[in-house]
């Protein structure tokens, strides 16, 4: 479990982060959502410790991030997976390459355990036969499924997706969206997706939270979300449901 306290950050005097509560419960997928300059990415840079909060706590179980220790600090990011927007392959490796990677830094594992590993991640991703392939070989779904294989090589408790469908389309997403879904509960993760895709949302929702302006203005449920009385939250669900209607229209 991740929980956020009060969590407060800004920019030149700017607050993009307001008072922020909530809680990220394991084997579930936990949902960021919001419109473009919410804060949600500034969120998820904070839960993941690129950023740091100006005030207010981020507790991993019963640990206080603030009150860790370099060492404590290190052992903790090794328990995290990060699904980035894009993938973020490096171009210059293999499949096989860059799913070893997190286990050339972190671990001392001989070569021939972590291609053993590296394996067993690209099967529960679906992806074979690739391990001499370049990300530049590789489909846009397919980058995807690596940079997932990639992110739960070390068996991680807690797994964050910035944006994990950006650019896909949509039969592609609803994969990836389902192949996230069924990791979380397979592996007991704690997952934060931070999103703004309406598909995904209601497609793999467990809990959903809703920011406006910097503040979490609602939180629930995929069952819950249509039903609604925030007026900001409507407005965004309706924003995303006119723009897929247009862009379906226009492939018509």
């Amino acid at each position: 479990m991740i929980k956020v306290e009060n969590l407060n950050k800004s920019f030149d005097g700017v607050q993009v982060l307001k008072n922020i509560n909530v809680e990220y419960e394991a084997g579930q997928c936990n949902m960021i959502i919001g419109a473009s300059g919410s804060g949600k990415t500034v969120l998820l840079k904070n839960l993941i410790g690129l950023m740091e909060p100006d005030s207010g706590e981020i507790c991993y179980g019963d640990r206080r991030f603030s009150q860790m220790g370099y060492k404590e600090k290190s052992l903790l990011r090794q328990s995290i997976g990060v699904l980035f927007q894009g993938s973020a392959l490096f171009d210059f490796a293999t499949v096989i390459e860059n799913v070893m990677f997190p286990m050339d830094f972190f671990t001392d594992w001989s070569d021939a355990q972590k291609k053993e590993r590296a394996h067993y991640c690209l099967e529960k991703v679906n992806v074979t036969g690739a391990d001499d392939k370049y990300p530049n070989e590789l489909s846009g779904g397919m980058q995807k499924r690596v940079g997932i294989a990639r992110a739960i090589a070390l068996n991680p408790k807690y797994l964050f997706c910035d944006e994990p469908n950006s650019g896909l389309d949509p039969y592609t997403s609803i994969l990836i969206d389902r192949l996230i879904s069924d990791l979380t509960k397979e592996f007991n993760m704690t997952t934060v997706v931070n999103t703004h895709d309406m598909n995904s949302i209601l497609e793999i929702g467990d809990k959903i939270g809703f920011i406006s302006n910097g503040s979490m203005l609602w939180q629930g449920s995929k069952d819950t979300i249509l039903k609604t009385d925030c007026t900001e939250l409507r407005n965004f669900i309706c924003a995303n449901t006119l723009a897929r209607n247009i862009i379906e229209g226009n492939r018509n």
